[in-house]
């Protein structure tokens, strides 16, 4: 990711709008480059943009919006930030602004706008991706994989932030690799391992429990079952054989009965179907008298249309006749409209000749007396030209009279400024002297401090041997002081783990003893079932038993004895099935039971084996002590020094190293004041140097300023002349045509009047152009209309009508001339039509008649032949077409009922005859029916016994299945649980801590050799390595003095700006795994650098440049502004609270 370009509007101290191209040059040739100014001018506001841009908030304010925005310059009512930046090769634009209402200063704030948009390489257009914040930010992160805290630990290093991960504790570490890195997984993965073993063991013991509890079938009962299923079975063939021969017979007796009974009904239709046909026979006789009538009924049809056609023909010609006479009449009334029209058109064009005359001579009579405005067209153009040019010269004058102003103002205030400056050189003058002063003091403050040490360096080195001397000792004390709590816990984990094998062997022997009862109650509870199931049966039985008497033969056994009958009619069911169900609930509570001891002893298992484990790190921990004990006394001549020894002689080395850390410290501070007093000498000896050159500057705009001067009253004088020339010829020019010169207020007044009369004259020559084509149109249309009147004239005097004739008012003759010249001709067509079609509608009216006599002769000469006496006998003959469909529907409706019945009677007879040549049993129908109840009853208690049996041998290979399934369900369980106690053992813990940490030391290791790399280049001198004594604990090695390795805490401020930004840029490159990196931020932190070590950080920072990365650098430090050459310069604007910005 890389910032391609800035720009602001109105935030903190930069008032304005201000845009920064790093694309471009200078950065463009350089990306190193500097952001300074004094402190509180606005530098961190730079950056401050750049966040709220991308995420709407910044390092110092988290929340913005709404109600509630501090960075808005103050007395402002908008404010804006934009960056464009690249990723992975696209270019895209982010957007933030915020507004006060009706763009007040004091107004409400109103709702912020943001803007994502991807830029078009090609054209530079943006294609907005989105407009809402939230969808923003979660694209932002998606391009570049960085939110808002990975953003300012590797893009944006702001004040106070390099040392944040140095300076932390182990737990703030490791707070700050699982923020940076998402090591938080790891800890879920520790619990979830952990979860996941103790729900594997869990279900295992359960399935194990389920497992006692299966007892299927013996062999022996399981085969007794089998046998008698068999024999079930051989004998329900037999039953269901007897039962459907019985089925056949009783079959065939239902059907000869039907039979029997379809002959009578048949037999019955048959003479109902004849005597129908009888009954009918009057209206079909009506058929036999319809047929002579239909023979002759076409000609007597004919003679009727030929007579209705000839009575249409003779109505026809009548309005024919009609018609053509109003047709007449209609061009007798045309014929006058025509001429009454024709004389009013001539008498319109006569009078419009006569008003075109008139106007024509009023025209011409305008245009003499108004002769001179012809000249003024050729003078206009000349008038104008010299006019605006005097209007012109009017307005340079104004203007050169205004700058002369300006400058002699700007020539007063310089003076002015140049008092103020050499008043400023002097006291800057006198603040080099007094800065000189306070830097001797300091530097003799600092010798004092250092006392009989050559240098501050020597007296760190000389406390850091004494403070790791304090070091060690402590380490001492506290080793020795581990092993009593140690061993305390370790005879603690060894009691718990007696008191828990005692619970096991309890919890084990109730259990056999639950197993055993659980046992037995089984045995008893299908006892009582066998039981239950054998009275039912019994009880079943009740109807047959009630049937038998003393003496008669059973039909079941044969036996004529039936001594059991009182016995089974005292059987009472309910008490047996009370007994079974009391069985099952005893059962049912010792399995409860047991299951409960099963999952408590699997819970003690799981806590025996927690125990051992803590049993085990106890002696672990107990070994490692005893080793470390020994390399810390590897050293030191007093290894078997008891505890109150130890503490003396740590107290002995730590109040050394407080006393030569109180030295240490008062001679850091001397040094830092002598740094301070260091900067401010330079920043008077600069003061005063900006000073005099701002003077000789202020100087040198004066001489210019009144140079400016002198030329500017040069220029009006010349001005002026040349106007009063351009004035008197243009007076002349107006005299020679009649006018005076207009005032310059009323210029253009004066010329457009001009120029309108211009218009007036020529816009009267076109008219009267106009109106003699016109005048020559009116006099050809005159000719036409006489010529026209006298036409209709002579057609009105042809047709016989007298030449004062009128047509009358009517609405429907035509308006003008034209529509009643078209009408006319559309009626001599239709008058022409109208008598060829009476010719024609006559000629068809005599053929009619001459057709309808020939077919009234034929048709009474057909009627004379036919048994007919009259008309009136034909037409009662006919039926209608209706009725005649009727009486044929009847007759073939009832010969083919007749013909139906009779051989559904034959072949029911016939029926009858076969079923009773079969002769298939002679017994009665009851007899038949009472032998099949019999035999279904048999089938019907073996069926009851079969499915018992079956549904026991069914139930029991269900169990048997259940068992093996759930035999290789516990073996994939134990197989599971194994793995899962193996990854318990290695990873699990109950709060996820033993996972993350150690993904966290990882984490850290790829830290330190990111760190290691840069710190190299920084400074040889230094590395960073994890302590053996804690797992995110940090140490420095010193190069320079045999590597050897002490507390990041012993740093001076120089050292540890240079760790810092070490681990700053190796953070860095750890959070942009996924994205590039290629800009780069720095706030501040270069202050407390000497000059060496300043030169080997820019040294280091210019590296990095030349690797392709964009460097920013934020500081007030003199040596970095000369070191850097491209700078970007944030300057306070004169006292007013705002700066400004340039580069």
């Amino acid at each position: 990711m890389k910032i391609l370009s800035l720009r602001l509007k109105n935030l903190n101290a930069l008032k304005g709008e201000f845009a920064i191209d790093f694309s471009q040059p200078p950065f463009a040739d350089n990306s190193l480059f500097a952001i300074t100014g004094p402190t509180g001018a606005g530098k961190s506001t730079l950056l401050d943009a750049i966040c709220l841009a991308l995420y709407h908030q910044t390092p110092r304010l988290s929340s913005i919006g709404g109600s509630n925005n501090d960075l808005m310059t103050r007395h402002t009512a908008d404010c804006m930030a934009e960056v464009t930046f690249s990723v992975k090769g696209q270019t895209y634009r982010a957007f933030w602004s915020q507004r006060r209402a009706r763009d007040k200063a004091h107004g409400a704030l109103q709702p912020p706008k943001v803007e994502l948009a991807h830029i078009d390489p090609a054209t530079g257009e943006g294609a907005i991706l989105t407009t809402h914040s939230n969808d923003k930010l979660k694209r932002i992160v998606g391009l570049t994989g960085l939110d808002f805290g990975r953003f300012t630990k590797s893009m944006l290093l702001a004040q106070g932030g390099f040392a944040a991960f140095l300076n932390a504790n182990a737990n703030e570490r490791a707070e700050l690799l699982e923020e940076l890195t998402g090591t938080e997984v790891y800890g879920q993965i520790s619990q979830a391992v952990f979860e996941r073993a103790r729900e594997a063991r869990q279900q295992l013991e359960k399935q194990q429990a389920l497992l006692q509890g299966m007892q299927p079938l013996d062999a022996t009962t399981r085969e007794a079952l089998q046998t008698q299923s068999d024999t079930l079975r051989s004998t329900l063939q037999q039953l269901q054989e007897q039962l459907r021969q019985l089925h056949t017979i009783a079959q065939w007796q239902a059907q000869t009965t039907s039979t029997a009974e379809e002959v009578t009904r048949a037999e019955q239709a048959h003479a109902a179907a004849q005597q129908a046909l009888y009954n009918a026979s009057a209206e079909l006789q009506r058929l036999q008298a319809h047929a002579p009538a239909q023979a002759i009924a076409p000609r007597h049809a004919h003679c009727q249309r030929l007579h209705q056609q000839h009575t249409q023909a003779s109505a026809e010609r009548q309005q024919l006749q009609r018609s053509l006479q109003q047709t007449q009449q209609a061009l007798e009334l045309l014929h006058l409209q025509a001429r009454t029209l024709s004389t009013h058109a001539l008498q319109q064009v006569e009078q419009a000749l006569a008003q075109t005359q008139q106007q024509q001579s009023e025209w011409q009579d305008w245009l003499q007396q108004h002769a001179p405005y012809a000249q003024l067209g050729e003078a206009l153009s000349g008038w104008r030209s010299k006019l605006e040019q005097l209007q012109q010269d009017q307005g340079k004058l104004a203007a050169h009279n205004r700058h002369i102003a300006e400058l002699k103002h700007a020539a007063e205030r310089l003076q002015q400024q140049r008092g103020q400056q050499q008043t400023a050189c002097t006291q800057a003058a006198q603040a080099v002297q007094t800065a000189q002063q306070q830097h001797a003091r300091a530097t003799k403050a600092l010798q004092q401090q250092l006392g009989a040490e050559s240098s501050l360096q020597a007296l760190r080195q000389r406390w850091q041997i004494t403070l790791e001397t304090a070091q060690h000792r402590q380490q001492l004390r506290d080793h020795a002081a581990q092993r009593s709590a140690m061993e305390v816990q370790r005879q603690q984990h060894a009691l718990a783990l007696q008191d828990i094998a005692q619970r096991i062997v309890q919890l084990e022997a109730q259990r056999h003893q639950l197993r055993t009862q659980y046992k037995a109650l089984q045995e008893k509870a299908q006892d009582k079932q066998t039981l239950l199931l054998q009275e039912q049966r019994i009880q079943s039985l009740e109807q047959y038993r009630h049937a038998l008497q003393p003496g008669e033969a059973c039909p079941l056994c044969g036996s004529q004895e039936h001594p059991a009958i009182a016995r089974y009619a005292a059987l009472d069911v309910s008490a047996t099935q009370q007994a079974l169900q009391q069985a099952e609930a005893e059962r049912d509570a010792v399995q409860r039971q047991g299951e409960t001891v099963s999952a408590e002893l699997a819970a003690v298992h799981a806590q025996q084996t927690e125990w051992n484990t803590q049993l085990q790190a106890a002696e672990q921990q107990l070994a490692q002590w005893q080793q470390r004990w020994e390399v810390l006394t590897a050293s030191t001549a007093a290894a078997e020094t008891s505890a109150q020894a130890l503490e003396a002689q740590y107290r002995q080395a730590q109040q050394a190293t407080e006393q030569l850390h109180q030295q240490l410290q008062a001679a850091d501070a001397a040094e830092q004041q002598l740094q301070q007093t260091q900067q401010a000498l330079q920043q008077a000896e600069q003061q005063h140097k900006d000073c005099a050159h701002t003077l000789a500057l202020t100087e040198q705009q004066l001489h210019e300023r009144v140079q400016q001067l002198q030329q500017a009253q040069t220029e009006l004088q010349t001005l002026q002349q040349d106007m009063q020339a351009l004035q008197q010829a243009l007076s002349d020019s107006l005299k020679a045509q009649g006018y005076a010169l207009p005032e310059a207020a009323d210029m253009q007044n004066w010329l457009q009047a001009r120029q309108q009369e211009w218009h007036s004259w020529q816009q009267r020559q076109q008219q009267l152009q106009a109106l003699a084509r016109t005048l020559d149109s009116l006099h050809h249309q005159h000719t036409q209309a006489a010529s026209t009147a006298e036409h209709w004239q002579q057609q009105c005097a042809a047709l016989g009508l007298a030449p004062d004739a009128l047509p009358g008012r009517n609405a429907q003759l035509p308006a003008d001339l034209e529509s009643c010249v078209q009408q006319l001709e559309h009626c001599r067509q239709q008058q022409h039509s109208q008598q060829g079609q009476l010719r024609q509608a006559e000629a068809t009216l005599h053929q009619l008649q001459q057709d309808l006599q020939a077919a009234q002769a034929d048709w009474q000469q057909a009627l004379q032949a036919s048994p007919f006496a009259t008309e009136q006998d034909f037409l009662a003959a006919l039926l209608p077409e209706t009725e005649l469909l009727r009486l044929q529907r009847l007759h073939e409706q009832l010969h083919g009922e007749v013909q139906r019945s009779h051989a559904l009677w034959n072949a029911a007879q016939q029926r009858l005859a076969e079923l009773q040549q079969q002769a298939l049993s002679e017994e009665a129908p009851d007899a038949i029916q009472a032998h099949m109840a019999d035999v279904q009853n048999q089938r019907d208690q073996h069926n009851t016994q079969l499915g018992a049996n079956l549904a026991r041998l069914e139930a029991d290979a269900q169990l048997r299945e259940q068992q093996q399934a759930l035999l290789q369900a516990i073996e994939r369980a134990q197989q599971d649980c194994d793995v899962w106690q193996r990854l318990d053992a290695l990873i699990g813990s109950a709060k996820g801590d033993k996972f993350r940490r150690f993904a966290q030391g990882l984490t850290l290791d790829h830290l330190l050799h990111l760190a290691n790399r840069h710190l190299q280049r920084l400074h040889g001198r230094y590395s960073l390595r994890r302590k053996t004594t804690g797992e995110l604990e940090l140490d420095i090695v010193d190069g320079w003095q045999g590597d050897v390795a002490r507390d990041t805490r012993t740093l001076s401020g120089g050292e540890s700006f240079l760790v810092s930004l070490a681990l700053a840029l190796a953070l860095s490159d750890l959070v942009s795994h996924k994205v590039s990196i290629d800009s780069l931020f720095l706030d501040e932190g270069f202050g407390t650098l000497d000059g060496d070590t300043l030169e080997t950080a820019l040294s280091a920072l210019d590296a990095l440049n030349a690797s392709g990365k964009m460097i920013g650098i934020i500081s007030h430090v003199e040596a970095l502004k000369e070191r850097i050459p491209v700078q970007i310069r944030v300057s306070k604007a004169g006292g007013v609270g705002y700066s400004t910005l340039t580069y």
